[in-house]
Order: structure tokens, then sequence, then C-alpha cells
């Protein structure tokens, strides 16, 4: 199965892939080094086939990641099960496709932009002649800068925040972000605590200063919008194969309970019923 549509696909392979290391260290703190040595091939084998998935075929995806013991296949599998999903013949890991699209994106923005011509040029304006001869008249100007009430939506921000730790780095962050986000607080407040509440092990879930400095609201947008395209599907085959399968294991709940606005959108396309959700995705709370 192919995840993305020609049309989406770029020219030529993407050679650099963004590995965003906190994260990483973060996700695979409870792997041996074997598996995430196996973790590490296995994402750089989907990337460089533009994340169409590792075929679900044993002795093919030992072959990728290199494993030749059974310790290293056993590797291999514990790692495809936390780290990937299944998709009909295919393993797919959710960030990387949301990463490849995001880039993909961009790169067809940028295409377009240069097709249009790029940025104008500026006007060239003529200096008029001075007919009568007459000096001009020097402009008088300042060289002291008027003063900008910039308004300090910061304090805006913090007092939505549900994890109010490290407040001086936080609003020093604060500051050098794009003005984009900076003027609408309130929003990035709450696409922080939907990030927080989506990490299970608190431990390993950003302080907002460090959140801020990495640019992850942008993260939470590029899933925003990949959310309605490719990645919904994927994850409803998810829940409705669990649901199928009366599978109620703490991987499938935790995942569910991480995209609650998924499973709102399935129960009310009817997908499945709210029942099934709270008998086998947990969603008794929240339902």
């Amino acid at each position: 199965m192919t995840f993305i549509s020609k049309e989406s696909k770029p020219q030529e392979k993407l050679k650099a892939w963004y590995l965003f290391t906190e994260d990483f260290i973060a996700g695979t703190m409870s792997n041996t080094a074997v598996e995430v040595g196996v973790y590490i091939r296995l994402l750089c084998w989907n990337w460089n086939k533009r994340c169409q998935g590792i075929p679900k075929d044993s002795n093919t995806y030992y072959r990728i990641a290199n494993c030749i013991t059974e310790e290293e296949k056993k590797a291999c599998e514990t790692v495809l099960k936390q780290f990937f999903v299944e998709v009909q013949d295919h393993y797919q890991n959710e960030r990387q496709l949301q990463e490849y699209l995001f880039i993909t994106k961009r790169i067809e923005a940028s295409k377009l932009n240069g097709r249009l011509g790029g940025r104008p040029k500026k006007p060239s304006i003529e200096p008029r002649p001075n007919l009568d001869k007459t000096p001009p008249t020097p402009t008088p100007t300042s060289t002291i800068k008027p003063k900008t009430n910039k308004k300090d939506y910061f304090p805006l921000f913090w007092n939505k925040i549900i994890n109010k730790v490290s407040k001086g780095i936080a609003e020093k962050n604060f500051k050098n972000i794009d003005d984009k986000w900076k003027e609408k607080p309130e929003q990035l407040a709450e696409t922080y605590n939907k990030y927080y509440s989506s990490i299970e092990d608190k431990k390993f879930a950003k302080q907002p200063a460090y959140w801020l400095s990495a640019k992850k609201y942008e993260d939470e947008e590029a899933k925003i919008e990949n959310n309605s395209g490719e990645v919904y599907p994927l994850r409803l085959k998810m829940f409705k194969q669990a649901i199928q399968d009366k599978d109620k294991s703490s991987f499938i709940q935790s995942f569910a309970n991480q995209h609650f606005p998924d499973v709102q959108r399935a129960i009310k396309e009817g997908e499945f019923t709210k029942e099934d959700a709270i008998k086998y995705l947990n969603m008794g709370s929240r339902l």
C-alpha cells in the first residue's frame, strides 16, 4: 500500500532527515542498544523509500535492519511493535510520515512561488531635475526612534499553562518565537496543554520553556494539517481493528487517548459506536 499519492512526491528523494534528538532519546530510554540501532536503520530505510512503509515480511525487515542473530531478530520485532503501526501489508512510523508530508508540502509551496516569479523587483525612481538650480531644502531627520508600546502577551500564555515550571526561561524564549504565535498566546497555551496531556509518562514531557525554544508548536500545527488528510485513515484503521479483535491492550488505549479528536470524529461519522470506544479504547472518562 502506498500512503502518499504520486502528486505529493518530490521529483528527487529527500536526502536529509531531521532527527529530533531530545524526543528520540526520551522515546528510547527503555530500549537496548541493539533495539536503538535497529530502529535507526528502519527509519533511514523508510525515509529513503519516501515513507511508503516497511514491508510486513520478516525476511525483508530482518534484511533491512541487518538482523542476523536471534537476539537481533527479537529486537527488530520489539521495535516494530513499539514504534510502528500495521497498515495492510506494511508497517508505518506515524511521526516520520508526518514529517515527510510536512516537508514535501513546504517544497511544493517553494516551487510554486518560484513559478510565479518570486519576489517582485523594486521600481526604480529617477530623480527629477532641479530646473531652477535652487538647492533643495534639507529635510530634518530625527535620530531618536519613537518608542513602541508592544503588548506583553506572555502573562496570557502563562496563565493558561497547566505545567508551570521554569517561568523565567519560558518568558525569555516566548519573546523569541514567531509573531504570529506570540499574538495568540491562549491558542499557543492550548496547543502546549494538548501536547502535555498526550504524554503518558510526564517525566518525558518537555517543559514550556524548552517546548517553545524547540518550536514544537510548529509540529503540532503540522499534525493538525495532516490529520485531515493522510494520517486520519491510518489511525481509524487501528481503532477499528482493535475493536474488531476486541483488543484492550494498553498500547491501543494510550494511542486512542492521545488522538481523542480522531476517536470523536470516527464516532460522529458512524465508523464505530460510543459504547465500543468506551469498552475497547478506554474512553469512559472522556465520552
